[in-house]
C-alpha cells in the first residue's frame, strides 16, 4: 500500500476539520431554533391566557408578556416545542 502524499494528507486533515466545523454550526442552529419556539409558545401561552380572562393585550407592556412567558418556560413547554 503506497502511503499518502503530503497534500493528500493535509486534504482529507481540511476535509475533516470543515465537517467538524460544519457539523458544531448545525448544532447550534438546531438550539437556536429550540430556544425560539419555546419562547414563542410560552408568548402565544401568555396571550391567550390574557385574552381568555377577558383582558386586553394592550394594558400590558411588552417586558411584561415577556417576563410572564420566561415564568412560564419549564420541562414541558421544551418537550412540546422538541415535538
Amino acid at each position: 500500500m503506497a502511503t499518502q502524499s503530503y497534500r493528500e494528507r493535509l486534504k482529507a486533515q481540511r476535509a475533516e476539520t470543515r465537517a467538524k466545523r460544519e457539523a458544531e454550526k448545525a448544532e447550534w442552529h438546531r438550539r437556536a431554533e429550540l430556544r425560539y419556539e419555546i419562547r414563542k409558545l410560552a408568548l402565544e401561552a401568555v396571550k391567550a391566557g390574557i385574552r381568555a380572562r377577558g383582558d386586553k393585550l394592550s394594558l400590558y407592556s411588552h417586558a411584561q408578556l415577556v417576563a410572564q412567558a420566561n415564568a412560564m418556560i419549564g420541562p414541558w413547554l421544551i418537550e412540546q416545542a422538541r415535538r
